[in-house]
């Protein structure tokens, strides 16, 4: 079975102009799925990423919001990339149907 290239570049481009889905929306969720972002004193009540930072050796390198905003971007491009390599693949040892 070949990977049909127009689906593939279809996807791409959706994740790559994010229409019609919202990346912080979609980064907030998933930060709240975690569920590590919360101590029992705060009840139901996440952390935001801001408000988290990383650091080392007592010097602040980013905020946590800053880190997944970043590592997110190239997680999408490796991604798309990763959808380029399929076009015209022979996936028949696949079970797809």
């Amino acid at each position: 079975m070949k990977v049909d290239k127009k689906t593939l570049m279809a996807v791409k481009q959706f994740l790559e102009l994010q229409e019609g889905w919202d990346l912080d929306e979609v980064i907030s969720e998933m930060v709240d799925d975690t569920k590590l972002l919360k101590h029992k004193e705060m009840g139901e009540h996440t952390l935001a990423t801001d408000e988290c930072g990383i650091e080392w050796g007592g010097d602040i390198i980013c905020t946590l919001d800053d880190f997944v905003r970043e590592y997110t971007e190239i997680f999408i491009g490796n991604m798309c990339n990763i959808l380029d390599s399929f076009v015209d693949e022979d996936l028949s040892y696949g079970d797809f149907d």
